[in-house]
């Protein structure tokens, strides 16, 4: 079988899956996601922003980060940007930058510091020159919002180098009831500012498209807009803020090369409907995983989806298989992509020829460097040797399989396998038929 998302979020270029599981995932290693994800499961996000030193030591790659995925607002103004550095950012696949919601104002100056009523500290005047701002956008009347203020004060009172300010929305007694009701020992109530004119909204938030709240920006030294985004997807992005960690050509390159990934999985998904459809041919659905790998060679799943063309779309299994192999050579330590050949092999429909000697061999690679102790990769060495018509052999591969399953839904198609062996109404050598969890949403 295919691995659980579990695995998958933190090798989305491993998966053939489509596009990944969020943007947060798409460019974070292993050692990022354990690092980070663990340890602020239950914690405030902006919690992180007091390890900034981890942070600076700990980002691999400027401009990598979280990107919300909200709903697209009315367009509005978005900066002329200096040309995509990645070739799959720059290619047809990639939207036009203007309609990207998490690229509006990036790179362009912010609207300077606006009025409003003082609830706590002196107004700013001008944006800070001598290192980045924190804006924090919140309403009373939306929870969860007091962890994120206490930080932020926090971070206000420790570094004279970041400038930060909350700014309010709603009436002033309910805002101060909050403030004064904020988490920790002694906390420290940020600079907080309200919008009692609606002023800072119209400059920030509606031009931005921002519709959850709480809503962070940040500016750099020279006053430039560089992130923005819900509260709750913001950590990694501050942390490398306040770091001067961060690039906003690298996150707009991140943005656009994540979306034409997007688009160009939806290409292939489409091209090879048309080729069912008799409105395209399975040449051209080759071309297109083609064209896709040369753009993407690091991605794994690019080389997957070309094999599974071959091996369905244009019934062409000795290629395949020969393609297959070569996958297998620039790919030899990755378990993923190995099982992928495999499962594949023994479980895609409209298959002319499964070549099971094949899928076994990859399927031992995949499985000796796991040691023989993921799930899903020993189911698929069980489907195999179902496949080969040697039940005791198969059932044998399915019980270990099973012993290892999560007991999520991720593994009830693992035990519905060895139910399928063991049952008695499939023969050997007969496809199970397809498996979804009723627990899976």
């Amino acid at each position: 079988m295919r691995p659980p998302l579990a695995y998958l979020k933190h090798h989305p270029e491993r998966s053939t899956w489509g596009p990944p599981l969020d943007y947060r995932s798409f460019y974070m290693s292993p050692s990022d996601h354990h690092r980070l994800g663990r340890q602020t499961a239950n914690r405030p996000m902006l919690v992180l922003l007091s390890m900034l030193g981890t942070f600076a030591l700990a980002a691999p790659v400027l401009g990598q980060t979280a990107i919300p995925g909200q709903p697209t607002q009315p367009k509005a103004t978005t900066p002329k940007a200096t040309p995509p550095s990645s070739e799959m950012a720059a290619s047809r696949f990639a939207p036009d930058q203007d309609t990207i919601r998490e690229l509006r104002m990036i790179g362009d100056p912010a609207p300077p510091p606006l009025g409003g009523t003082m609830i706590k500290g002196d107004p700013i005047t001008e944006w800070h020159a001598g290192g980045p701002t924190i804006l924090l956008f919140w309403s009373p009347f939306v929870g969860g919002t007091e962890p994120h203020l206490a930080q932020l004060g926090d971070l206000g009172q420790q570094s004279e180098k970041i400038q930060t300010l909350s700014i309010a929305s709603g009436p002033r007694s309910r805002v101060e009831q909050v403030l004064e009701s904020l988490p920790g020992r002694a906390p420290v109530v940020p600079r907080t500012i309200l919008d009692d004119t609606d002023a800072w909204r119209k400059a920030f938030i509606e031009p931005l498209g921002l519709t959850t709240l709480p809503a962070v920006v940040a500016l750099d030294q020279n006053g430039e807009v560089v992130y923005h985004g819900p509260m709750n997807t913001a950590a990694m992005a501050l942390a490398r803020v306040c770091s001067n960690n961060w690039s906003s050509e690298g996150y707009r390159n991140t943005v656009l090369e994540y979306m034409a990934r997007q688009q160009a999985s939806i290409a292939l998904v489409e091209i090879r409907g048309r080729v069912r459809r008799g409105q395209a041919t399975a040449d051209e659905a080759v071309a297109l995983a083609e064209e896709l790998i040369e753009l993407d060679t690091r991605n794994g799943g690019r080389q997957i989806s070309k094999f599974d063309i071959l091996l369905t779309t244009a019934d062409r299994p000795d290629d395949a298989y020969a393609y297959g192999r070569d996958i297998a050579a620039r790919f030899p330590n990755n378990y993923l992509i190995l099982n992928d050949l495999a499962w594949n092999t023994v479980s895609l429909p409209d298959v002319s020829r499964r070549d099971l000697d094949f899928a076994l061999e990859m399927s031992r690679q995949a499985n000796a460097i796991q040691g023989y102790t993921d799930h899903s990769v020993l189911d698929t060495m069980g489907r195999i040797w179902w496949l080969r018509g040697d039940a005791d052999e198969a059932i044998r591969w399915q019980l270990k399989a099973v012993a290892r399953a999560l007991g999520t839904w991720h593994g009830d198609s693992t035990r519905a396998n060895l139910d399928a062996y063991t049952n008695g109404y499939l023969k050997p050598g007969e496809m199970p038929p397809p498996y979804r969890s009723p627990r899976r949403q």
